[in-house]
């Protein structure tokens, strides 16, 4: 990912909440020397050592099942929120549109899952996360009607080896802001009051 340094941020703390944040991820690695891409719902999960993994699933018919088996090199991709930036909000002129947004790339070598204590332990896992109220229908399945479930997905971990973090926030033209841009982003749509929240989090508004 193309990052010039006033848009780095290498944080580990924010960048694990951008991912836990925004889950729905791309899973990007290669098959036969091209790019494949799945979008799955995924979770980073922090060791006591420091290591960082990332865990999900893919349907067994997936491609994704056989190429991570084999020890792929995996990127995953977190979409954090993201706006259009009219230049009426600047002061100078000549400025153009552009987009601001926050992205946190995860990349390292993967391994599959296929016991059935390793897939429930990621379903439970996603569950817990999106859905907990769940999680007592899911245990009371009969075993024939799991079992069936978890014969058609394949779990995968990524062991995370490089971790990069990218929040074009416009940063780097704060003197030239309008006040109307802050005002725009907190009374916008979803993904413009998040952009608000983190320039505030991060320093850059009030």
């Amino acid at each position: 990912m193309y990052i010039p340094k006033h848009f780095a941020r290498d944080d580990r703390a924010e960048l694990l909440a951008v991912m836990r944040e925004y889950n729905f991820a791309t899973l990007v690695s290669t098959i036969a020397g091209e790019p494949f891409v799945s979008h799955v719902p995924v979770l980073a999960r922090e060791e006591d050592d420091g290591g960082l993994f990332i865990e999900g699933h893919v349907a067994a018919a997936n491609p994704h099942a056989r190429a991570l088996a084999d020890g792929a090199h995996a990127l995953v991709i977190f979409q954090g929120p993201h706006t259009y930036i009219s230049p009426s909000h600047y002061r100078s002129e000549g400025r153009v549109p552009t987009w601001n947004y926050i992205a946190v790339h995860a990349s390292g070598r993967a391994r599959t899952i296929d016991d059935v204590d390793g897939k429930l332990a990621i379903l439970g896992h996603l569950i817990a996360h999106h859905d907990p109220v769940f999680a007592p229908r899911f245990a009371a399945f009969d075993t024939r009607q799991r079992d069936v479930l978890l014969a058609a997905i394949t779990g995968f971990e990524i062991a995370v080896d490089k971790l990069e973090g990218k929040f074009k926030l416009g940063q780097h033209r704060l003197a030239d802001d309008r006040p109307s841009l802050q005002a725009s982003h907190e009374s916008g749509g979803e993904n413009e009051r998040a952009i608000a929240q983190w320039m505030k989090q991060l320093g850059y508004w009030k």
